[in-house]
């Protein structure tokens, strides 16, 4: 699916080509300018990015902990459930039951609550990425104009393109001066 795209990308960008470059200003080469850049490569390399995921990584594992620790009471509570049940009244396991499913549902809450995809995991990450892809964003803005680019795509884009089109060096260049 994702070469699928790809190769949509590169189509239609083959499709538009011809239009923008009739569309340049006068006294304009006329050649559509095409930039790549590896943004996942540029982020990795900025320490606020590392530094974000580190404080991701630590957050996480705070959840993941609680959620081991919900597991865990459920798993004793089980093998106990397992071992007295043989012996219980009819309204005892019915309760225990209850207990046990009730035990499921908080770690099933829990993790979507906390790591889910809309979960607080997830909204911090947006808000710790968020600035960064901003300032990577900009810095892609100030290179492109600066080299006089059409258009910037990202590299998985690509199956293939010549190194001399690729910009990411450049835009973490730019971020690192402007720090």
């Amino acid at each position: 699916m994702k070469y699928f795209i790809s190769a949509a990308i590169l189509a239609a960008v083959a499709v538009v080509t011809p239009s923008f470059a009739q569309k340049a200003p006068a006294g304009a080469s006329g050649a559509f300018k095409i930039g790549v850049v590896d943004s996942q490569k540029i982020v990795g390399q900025l320490p606020e990015a590392k530094e974000a995921q580190e404080k991701l990584q630590e957050t996480g594992k705070k959840y993941r902990d609680t959620l081991e620790t919900i597991q865990k009471d459920y798993l004793q509570a089980l093998e106990g459930y397992d071992k007295q049940k043989a012996m219980m009244a009819a309204d005892a396991k019915s309760k225990e039951e209850e207990r046990l499913k009730a035990i499921q549902e908080r770690f099933m809450r829990y993790r979507e609550e906390k790591m889910g995809n809309q979960g607080e995991l997830a909204a911090f990450q947006e808000e710790l990425l968020a600035p960064i892809r901003k300032r990577v964003q900009a810095a892609i803005k100030e290179v492109a104009k600066a080299e006089k680019l059409s258009a910037v795509m990202e590299t998985p884009a690509f199956v293939y393109f010549d190194e001399e089109l690729d910009i990411t060096f450049r835009v973490l260049d730019k971020l690192k001066r402007n720090k």
